[in-house]
């Protein structure tokens, strides 16, 4: 089916056609200048070990992930293609065309329909550009509720493959550290999460923090609006912290683009019609998210500068290292930003240090990209407070965000920020205890 010179597309999620992916790997030594694309890497991909150099497999990712950060490393940060999530539909339909799309679905229904499952995203402005569609069934890839853009009809559908060999695909449970749950403490203690609050958070032990805390301070009535749709977030529905009641858009839904987590959480949102999958250029659209209450958006960060540049995608250096994607974590910063209510918070959340270097540093280093630019920043959370930057000057960015970092980082933090220019009138207000944008501080 595949042949040298096509460009192919595996997809993504839990909906990455790891069957193919197998066979193609078989077939390294009879083909040449193959093109590959994924994106959330949920698999470790086969075509990736056999061909370590791309000397047959060119591949190229939208959201690089544990699976294949050491691929990416190998290979160079030019097989990542960036983008912010809720723009690739259009991008795709406008500039890509393959030869042949591998679906992963789930098994058809009486209407003909094979239903995306897990995973909507772009998937259907994929079907639109390729030559070839070819549906990948999945026993256990649960069908889901949504739109005309979440399913396909077996009459576009060109070749189906029945993959009886891999289970969908479930996301290990994340870690939870201690300075997880104290940022989690901090954001709640700051009160940036009300009754009423529509919820966006990534997925990590510093999110999931968050949920597990929202029953205990008794927050009720949220909403859900988030890129991804995690097992906490299941939780919150089933204890009733979440109800949708407050949404004008998608009332009494929670909405999402693809969900990843155990087979409880697959189990819970097959044929659930109280859970609705739209297309990425729906849930991510800022302009989407700013029509939501009191829209909350929390993601994690790699990296931030004194003057409010935050990294969360890529590693700097001589040879920079892409170790994840844009995403849509722009997307919902900008339309927490854009909210109608003026009501939007972003958080970005960062341990203070990894492997005792701070992650609060005076300027990115070279090589490193900046995923949400300083102008759009509104609140940092640390473990050791939560500084709100927006409107801010330059030196009391630096000044606030000194504070939340970790107390042994903070003197050379100061003298590096002097040297560079970020605090021209010199740094002994650093000290006090509430600085200007700082709005919760813990000793």
């Amino acid at each position: 089916m595949v042949t040298s010179g096509m460009s192919i597309h595996l997809g993504g999620g839990a909906n990455v056609a790891a069957i193919i992916d197998k066979y193609l790997a078989q077939r390294k030594d009879e083909l040449k200048d193959v093109t590959v694309r994924t994106f959330l890497d949920t698999h470790s991909y086969e075509i990736l070990r056999v061909d370590p150099r791309g000397d047959v497999f060119k591949w190229y990712s939208g959201f690089v992930m544990p699976h294949t950060r050491s691929f990416a490393g190998d290979r160079g940060c030019g097989m990542y293609a960036p983008a912010s999530w809720h723009l690739v539909p259009d991008i795709v339909r406008r500039q890509y065309a393959f030869d042949i799309l591998f679906l992963v679905t789930s098994p058809m229904n009486l209407n003909g329909n094979f239903s995306f499952g897990l995973t909507v995203g772009h998937m259907k402005a994929l079907t639109d550009v390729s030559r070839k569609v070819v549906v990948v069934v999945r026993e256990d890839m649960p069908a889901t509720f949504g739109g005309r853009e979440a399913k396909i009809h077996i009459s576009k559908v060109d070749q189906i493959v029945e993959d009886c060999e891999f289970e969908t695909y479930c996301l290990p449970a994340p870690e939870v550290s201690a300075a997880d749950r104290i940022v989690a403490e901090n954001i709640l203690s700051a009160g940036l999460i009300k009754d009423g609050t529509t919820l966006q958070v990534g997925i990590g032990g510093l999110p999931n923090s968050v949920l597990d805390a929202l029953p205990r301070a008794g927050i009720k009535h949220c909403g859900l609006h988030s890129e991804m749709l995690t097992e906490k977030m299941v939780d919150l529905i089933e204890c009733g912290v979440v109800d949708n009641s407050r949404k004008k858009l998608d009332p009494n839904k929670s909405v999402c683009t693809f969900a990843l987590g155990s087979k409880r959480l697959y189990r819970f949102i097959a044929d659930n019609p109280a859970v609705v999958f739209h297309p990425v250029n729906y849930v991510n659209n800022p302009l989407i998210v700013a029509r939501q209450p009191q829209m909350f958006s929390l993601n994690s960060a790699l990296e931030i500068d004194l003057t409010g540049q935050v990294a969360s995608e890529q590693i700097g250096g001589l040879r920079p290292r892409q170790i994840s994607g844009t995403g849509g974590q722009l997307d919902f910063v900008t339309g927490a930003m854009l909210a109608e209510d003026g009501a939007g918070v972003s958080v970005l959340a960062i341990s203070s240090q990894y492997h005792d270097q701070s992650r609060i540093v005076p300027l990115l280093s070279e090589g490193t990209a900046v995923t949400v630019p300083r102008s759009a920043v509104d609140y940092v959370a640390t473990e050791w407070g939560i500084a709100h930057l927006k409107g801010l000057t330059i030196d009391e960015r630096a000044q606030s965000l000194i504070q939340i970092a970790h107390p042994h980082h903070r003197d050379k933090l100061a003298q590096q920020a002097a040297k560079t220019g970020l605090l021209p009138y010199g740094a002994s207000v650093i000290m006090e205890k509430r600085n200007k944008g700082i709005i919760y501080y813990r000793d």
